[in-house]
């Protein structure tokens, strides 16, 4: 044998012993599925069964011991994504990962959450403490009785740092994060533009009412008129600069409900899709909890929220709930005018001066670095605006009353009623909490604490002096918008406008436009007796209602004067478009990205005027009502709104549809081969898998065509969308739904890694109770 071949055996052979050992590293760090273990926290025995899913279903003897077991399996399958969302509420990040995400670190450690997190712990109920502690317990154990830590820890060269109670209180903050405005950019954005455009121009792009609205009260805020002015020359110029055109989608659901007079066994029935970002493993976790209560036995199915003890959106046999986020205005960003040496700042009782408390962030690799916070009585100093005027954030999150567990008191709840009385008390982001009881009865209201604000325009940045800025603590249960057992039964949400005047508490914090809420009435209202195949389908709904009147400009009146290769196999492929976001409709690409870019020629002078303003303002956070506004100008033409450098509208729009083609070229390689499928695959990837290119096979979910998209029930784009599918009746359980996309487990070995993702992608309806059981694991009281 040559040396070389030799070399070449060796290194082989090393290189298969490298993968052997990586493999048995990887096997170490695996859960147990089956056995027994045993614990001192442990007053009576708990049974752990799990189906071909891993669905976790667990029976205990006692809350305190189900919250222990919860902690355990939470613990062992998905402690990385735990360990992610208290460390990105809580500023510490970088000591996990290193310098790159220090300056993430800055902004999380403003608001100084886990501080807040500490204080808050000794003042919720005994009850909730202790539940707190039995499931950090079980986390802990959980880590312990790994053979090896988890995988992703050997990858960072990190240990795991213990579970605390108080950090499933971050976890509760870092779901503020996601679901509302932590840095003020949305107010910062209305304000930059109220004070750009003239109060016509002002009130016409940030349109309060449009033709899609779909409240509960089918009350109506008409569209406003077109300004008689144009846009001052400045702004009403084409720009020249490549703007950031993002797309639509913001942190939103759907959840509905109807009556039981509208079900074949007259119970209501509920059904709820989250939108959220989806990563490897999926923020949720499936489960059925099963315990005892004096002489009572009690469960909740549905999904948990790894890092808590509780499921956040389920039925117990009697009453069901979900949520959408609310999109209501929850912070407020104060304008300080300082004094001249910078020490204090002017409120309406005078002068004050600032506070300051120093953080310490610890970077993985390299010393830590200080950070000082300064304080108002508003809140914490977020940042400058362009004139080097402090901002100052107040917002829900900060106060005491924005983080408690009871919510937790729902798992027991058995009517409407109880549930909307609970719904107020609870500390978490304000949603739209719809419910469902067994008696047939449907109700919604705001789950969250709402603040009695000032009667202001608070999408405003309001300055720290001004008079009625201030919050008057939170409203009373009494004063919570609500609905139950309205007439025709049936109740929906979508992000947008739920109600007309009663809607001034909750306040617009960037509602989504109406169009999901819309087609989920009227998909409810086409049918006269609903069962859960037909919830489960109006989720499905990919139809494109929404831009069919894009799509009819497009075909009639922009192609037909255009001139540009392939224009029969564009009006064929528009002709046949199927009326869907399906995977494999290209006419669906080319209308979506048509109305993009028309928006972007429209109104990319002004948001780069915008930018150059205040480099702080973000596009996104204004992007809704501007459909209104952009469809008036395309529909109506007035000759005096002409954007500058068009000698038409038709040119403008013709101008839109070639860059399209274009911009599809440039992405896609050739546009007629392309397909909405193929631009909107999925990109459901592990947060290290995002960043290891070798680990990505290993972690990722397949990227395959998706349909759905932004203005419909089925969202869907590559990264963002349905977080789960819940459709139940209460008390009707065996017939209910809940199809999640993603991986149960945090662990690419587990058996039932890809077993959710393969059923999502297919549409399957799986059932909401756990299935035959394939792994048990006995827990009992004692020691190893």
């Amino acid at each position: 044998m040559s040396r070389a071949r030799l070399f070449i055996y060796s290194l082989s052979g090393i290189l298969l012993l490298c993968i052997a050992c990586l493999y048995l590293l990887l096997r170490a760090s695996l859960p147990a599925l089956d056995g027994q273990v045993k614990s001192t926290y442990l007053s009576d025995a708990v049974t752990v069964k799990r189906d071909a899913l891993g669905s976790a279903d667990i029976f205990a003897q006692s809350r305190d011991d189900l919250a222990f077991a919860t902690g355990y399996v939470h613990g062992q399958e998905r402690f990385f994504q735990m360990d992610l969302m208290r460390r990105n509420a809580a500023g510490e990040l970088a000591e996990l990962v290193g310098q790159a995400a220090l300056p993430l670190d800055k902004k999380r450690r403003l608001h100084q959450f886990r501080l807040r997190a500490e204080k808050i712990l000794p003042t919720l109920p005994q009850q909730h403490r202790q539940l707190l502690a039995n499931y950090a317990a079980g986390v802990n154990q959980g880590i312990h009785d790994l053979s090896m830590r988890p995988f992703e820890y050997l990858l960072l060269n990190q240990a795991p740092i213990p579970w605390q109670a108080e950090d499933s209180l971050l976890v509760i903050y870092s779901m503020y994060m996601q679901l509302q405005y932590s840095d003020g950019k949305r107010d910062i954005s209305v304000d930059a533009l109220h004070k750009l455009v003239p109060e016509q121009w002002f009130d016409f792009l940030m349109a309060s009412g449009s033709r899609w609205d779909a409240p509960l009260d089918d009350s109506i805020i008409p569209e406003p008129s077109l300004p008689t002015e144009p846009l001052p020359a400045q702004i009403n110029q084409r720009s020249r600069e490549a703007f950031d055109q993002p797309g639509d989608l913001l942190p939103g659901s759907n959840n509905f409900a109807v009556a039981g007079s509208l079900t074949r066994h007259g119970g209501a029935m509920l059904a709820n899709d989250m939108h959220l970002n989806i990563s490897v493993p999926n923020i949720w976790y499936r489960m059925r909890l099963n315990w005892q209560d004096a002489d009572q036995r009690h469960f909740v199915v549905g999904v948990s929220l790894p890092g808590t003890p509780m499921v956040i959106a389920g039925s117990n046999g009697k009453l069901a709930w979900g949520f959408t986020n609310t999109q209501g205005d929850w912070s407020d960003v104060i304008r300080l005018t300082v004094s001249p040496g910078g020490e204090q700042y002017l409120t309406q009782s005078g002068w004050q001066a600032f506070s300051y408390q120093q953080e310490t962030i610890n970077i993985a690799g390299q010393d830590s670095e200080p950070l000082r916070i300064k304080h108002t009585e508003f809140g914490p100093v977020i940042g400058v605006d362009a004139q080097g005027n402090p901002l100052a954030l107040r917002w829900v999150a900060h106060d005491p009353r924005g983080v408690n567990l009871q919510l937790m008191q729902i798992e027991t709840a058995t009517s409407v009623t109880e549930g909307v009385r609970i719904a107020h008390q609870a500390g978490m982001p304000a949603q739209n909490i719809m419910l469902a009881d067994a008696s047939g009865n449907i109700g919604w209201t705001v789950a969250g604490p709402i603040p009695a604000q000032p009667k202001s325009d608070n999408r405003l940045v309001l300055d720290s002096h001004a008079k009625d800025n201030r919050w008057q603590g939170f409203i009373p249960s009494e004063r919570y918008p609500q609905r139950v057992n309205p007439v025709d039964g049936r109740l929906w949400t979508a992000n947008a406008r739920t109600l007309g005047d009663e809607f001034a508490v909750i306040g617009d914090g960037g509602l989504a436009l109406g169009a999901r809420a819309q087609q989920i009435r009227d998909g409810l209202r086409s049918l006269p007796q609903i069962d859960e195949k037909d919830l489960f389908a109006i989720q499905l709904d990919d139809r494109a209602l929404f831009l069919s009147r894009w799509h009819d400009l497009l075909l009639q009146n922009v192609i037909p004067g255009a001139d540009f290769a392939g224009k029969a196999y564009a009006i064929e492929a528009l002709q046949n478009w199927q009326a869907r976001a399906s995977a494999e409709s290209l006419g669906y690409l080319l209308t979506r990205e048509f109305r993009l870019k028309v928006r972007h020629l429209l109104f990319s002078p002004l948001f780069t005027a915008l930018q150059q303003q205040e480099p702080a303002v973000s596009a996104k956070s204004l992007y809704a009502p501007l459909e209104t506004a952009m469809w008036a100008l395309v529909s109506e033409q007035p000759k005096h709104l002409l954007p500058g450098g068009y000698d038409n509208w038709q040119q403008l729009l013709q101008q839109a549809w070639l860059a399209t083609l274009t911009d599809l070229n440039q992405q896609t390689g050739n546009w007629q081969t392309a397909s909405w499928g193929t631009y909107n695959q999925s990109y459901f990837q592990h947060p290290l898998g995002k960043v290891i290119d070798t680990l990505a096979p290993l972690t990722n979910m397949p990227s395959v065509p998706q349909a759905g998209d932004s203005f419909m029930p089925r969202v869907a784009t590559n990264s963002f969308g349905a977080s789960e599918r819940l459709v139940v009746a209460p008390g009707q359980e065996q017939s209910g739904i809940l199809s999640m996309p993603s991986a149960q487990s945090g662990h690419p070995l587990s058996p039932y890694y890809f077993a959710g993702e393969t059923r999502w992608q297919a549409d399957d309806p799986v059932p909401l109770l756990p299935g035959k059981t394939v792994w048990q694991l006995e827990m009992l009281p004692g020691t190893n």
